[in-house]
């Protein structure tokens, strides 16, 4: 017995301590995903950004809809896997540093700097402000809060919630980290990694979610969002632990099939019977009630949706993405930067392009497309070139990134999308 917890230990060192090209390209596409969602926003009724397009499209608010549901969930799954590898050569004082300077800095910046043109060119648009962003500025600190007044951490809600999910994870990381939780986690892998044990993460998700949504609905401002909240920790620790195991990645791989199917079965039960599409969204109160059996039920498929998408993504990047590249290694660099900047470069483009006599397709591709070859050009020409900029959009100093260059890996990622 004390021989097969030996091996099992050092198969789960081994996920830690080895290049993941296939997580890497999981955080590459979870980040592409989150344009082609933003910029449907301006083509469905009531989104945010304010920015809205005089005719929707119901294509685009199916398929934002579709995303909306596992897109967020991927990220943090994501970002947990990321932690997972930064703790190889980390003790918490280092690592906690760490996250405060990858990720509490860019906030500032974020919201000092790169927020405030966005919430302008919103005003703008609906009629709230005329004038001069230089007059608007000091409005976006003491004219209240976003929507009602200027402001906002728009995309950058995420940066806060990632750094509270390492704040509060730290004890769990902790004790996977030292040799009990080593044996544990050696011990129980073999056997979540037989038969569709790996399925059973949906029961706690099934009973958070049962337990809060009605009560918080969710919107990412930390006081109303306790639902998210919790359903995304569970989501990120779940990340750090299976990057923590090769018996469970490997079962996800194992499992692709299964999971894809099953993921698409839950897809459409939740489209037949809980899509609003007059508002563009899922919920259980379809016709403005909902008994307590309709809601239970909406809760667990949503997060059998949630977890069967992970499964399937996780399986399948397993499977078909492990070959690292120089452009994996490029686009992973830029991912951090490119979250930064899209929202505000999509919510330009929307301005300049919704009210133009273009078709939704044209406009739609134009946004996406423009917001892409903006973001690339910026962190190609200004961003990794220019020393100081760096740690302000969650880059490393140039001289700590070509000592590593060689070694790239997950750890030097903080899992931002």
């Amino acid at each position: 017995m004390g021989h097969a917890i030996r091996d099992a230990h050092r198969t789960s060192d081994l996920a830690i301590r080895e290049r993941r090209a296939d997580l890497d390209w999981m955080r590459v596409i979870a980040f592409w995903l989150l344009i082609y969602y933003h910029a449907a926003i301006a083509f469905m009724p009531g989104g945010i950004p304010m920015i809205q397009n005089a005719d929707s499209s119901p294509l685009l608010q199916v398929m934002a809809g579709f995303l909306h549901e596992f897109r967020l969930a991927l990220l943090f799954l994501i970002s947990g896997v990321g932690v997972s590898f930064a703790l190889r050569h980390r003790n918490k004082a280092v690592f906690m540093q760490d996250r405060a300077v990858r990720l509490l800095v860019p906030l500032v910046f974020g919201v000092l700097v790169i927020v405030p043109p966005m919430i302008f060119l919103e005003k703008q648009f609906v009629g709230a402000f005329t004038g001069s962003f230089a007059e608007f500025y000091p409005k976006f600190f003491t004219e209240g809060v976003y929507p009602r007044g200027n402001l906002s951490w728009h995309h950058y809600w995420f940066i806060v919630y990632l750094y509270l999910f390492c704040v509060l994870g730290w004890p769990i990381f902790a004790y996977f980290k030292c040799s009990a939780g080593l044996r544990q986690l050696a011990r129980w892998s073999p056997i979540l990694s037989r038969g569709g044990f790996l399925y059973l993460a949906i029961v706690p998700l099934a009973v958070v979610e049962s337990l809060l949504r009605a009560w918080f609905p969710g919107f990412p401002d930390l006081i109303h969002d306790w639902a998210n909240f919790g359903h995304w920790f569970m989501i990120f620790i779940a990340g750090f632990l299976l990057a923590s195991s090769r018996p469970l990645l490997d079962r996800t791989q194992q499992l692709r099939g299964l999971s894809f199917a099953l993921a698409l079965i839950t897809t459409v039960a939740l489209f037949a019977q809980f899509w609003l599409p007059e508002k563009g969204h899922f919920s259980p109160f379809v016709n403005g009630e909902a008994d307590i059996a309709a809601y239970i039920w909406f809760c667990v498929l949503r997060v059998a949706n949630v977890w069967f998408w992970l499964s399937a993504c996780l399986g399948f990047a397993g499977r078909y993405l492990q070959r690292p590249s120089r452009l994996l290694t490029y686009l992973n660099g830029a991912v951090y930067p490119l979250f930064c900047l899209h929202l505000t470069i999509i919510v330009a483009l929307g301005y300049l392009v919704v009210p133009l006599d273009w078709s939704i397709l044209t406009k739609y591709l134009a946004i996406t497309t423009g917001t892409i070859v903006l973001s690339l050009g910026s962190y190609e020409l200004l961003l990794r070139r220019t020393a100081w900029l760096r740690p302000l959009v969650g880059l490393k100093p140039r001289k700590v990134r070509k000592s590593n260059l060689a070694s790239t890996v997950m750890s030097d990622k903080c899992g931002v999308p």
